[in-house]
């Protein structure tokens, strides 16, 4: 299961605390600059002490301690991804190569490649490039005819990263208008394939590329390629025992980018983070939280539309879950976008939420002057759990503000 380690647990609770606790604040902090929304619940167990409280991610999108390209590290607990990341043939700007030689689910992702899934399809070829065992090259290249774009993309970007020129043209190709994080393993895919014509498209690609992806392509032409530690093909006969359900083999494949995200988040490189936790939310996409720890991260970098979209799309994987409707509606509310918010707090009411969800709607009610209605949901809440201390102070406020305005 994913937990959620010290940074992430504080900022909650930091930016939780003034809106569910700090009753008598409420009214007074109207005027005031928007809080950050919920800190990124910082993901992989026990991966250290991170930032702290309060901090966020101060220092300039992307940019590590030790810049782009060269990541510093945060004070904190040694990771088990410190010897992966330290490996002479990655690149300081590459992806960890959390999965590569971990055999033992190949043989189940062959068979999911020739599922009648098309998700199904690319989820497996997206691990298998990961996992970079020989013997599915190809299975790999044979999906190169796939009739899903997507399936196609991640089979040739799969061979890319294992180094095959089979994956030069989908990787190029992958760097016109593709999301980011797909232009990351396809710059990656043509830097690992090392040919003269692989460098040629990194080099045509370059003058369209902005931002993260600008940087990564940069450096891909100034570092040397390293060729990687061989993998071993599978034993003949080899299958995968004990054999997952689906659920819990995409849910184990998401974690591991998960923690390569928490990696990524102590170096302070908070592009690298969201690029990580794409993977993860392709292959666990009703997974709220990585929707939430993304939105975060591109609203303090300054990129609320993004982080908006980001925020929707968990809606749109989950829409039967209240907590994606709240992150949402949480993140309109903390930036003071009353209106909109409550449509979504409204909703994870209605769906389920939990009090935070609860107490949130009232005070939304109440910041749009709906003080009446505020007042009779905290009546329902009370009427639910007569003891709640918050309950009862708020609703108390709320029948005094009412009581001033007659």
């Amino acid at each position: 299961m994913r937990t959620y380690s010290a940074p992430g647990v504080c900022s909650a609770m930091l930016a939780l605390s003034v809106l569910l606790f700090t009753l008598p604040s409420l009214a007074a902090t109207e005027n005031a600059p928007p809080q950050m929304p919920p800190g990124p619940p910082v993901l992989g167990p026990g991966m250290g002490p991170g930032m702290g409280p309060g901090m966020g991610p101060g220092m300039g999108p992307g940019m590590g301690p030790g810049g782009r390209g060269m990541p510093g590290r945060e004070p904190r607990e040694p990771s088990p991804l410190d010897k992966m990341a330290d490996r002479p043939s990655r690149p300081v700007w590459g992806p960890l190569p959390v999965f590569r030689g971990e055999l033992a689910m190949v043989p189940l992702l062959h068979e999911l490649l020739q599922s009648t899934d098309a998700d199904t399809r690319a989820r497996s070829a997206l691990v298998l490039g990961q996992i970079a065992c020989p013997s599915s090259l190809a299975p790999l290249a044979a999906g190169l005819e796939d009739p899903e774009r997507a399936v196609r993309v991640q089979c040739g970007i799969a061979l890319g990263c294992m180094g095959d020129p089979r994956g030069t043209a989908t990787c190029s190709y992958a760097l016109i208008s593709d999301p980011t994080w797909i232009r990351f393993y396809a710059i990656y895919g043509l830097w690992s394939i090392n040919t003269d014509r692989a460098r040629a498209a990194l080099q045509g690609r370059q003058v369209s590329q902005t931002g993260f992806i600008a940087e990564v392509l940069k450096f891909a032409l100034e570092t040397p390629y390293v060729a990687p530690e061989p993998v071993p093909p599978l034993a003949p006969g080899a299958k995968t025992d004990p054999r997952p359900s689906l659920p819990q083999l995409w849910e184990q494949a998401a974690d591991v980018f998960v923690n390569e995200s928490d990696w990524w988040f102590h170096c302070g490189d908070y592009d690298q983070v969201i690029r990580a936790s794409e993977p993860s939310m392709l292959l666990d996409p009703e997974y709220v939280e990585t929707y939430s720890v993304v939105a975060w991260l591109q609203w303090s970098m300054g990129d609320d539309a993004a982080a908006i979209r980001t925020l929707r799309r968990g809606v749109a994987a989950a829409p039967g879950n209240p907590e994606a409707h709240f992150n949402l509606g949480y993140h309109y509310f903390n930036t003071k976008r009353y209106a909109q918010a409550l449509p979504s707090l409204e909703r994870a009411v209605k769906l389920g939420g939990d009090m935070i969800s609860r107490r949130t709607y009232a005070h939304c009610l109440e910041r749009l002057g709906r003080l009446q209605a505020s007042l009779d949901f905290w009546e329902s809440i009370l009427k639910t759990d007569p003891t709640d201390g918050v309950a009862n102070l708020n609703r108390d406020r709320v029948k005094a503000r009412l009581a001033e305005e007659k």
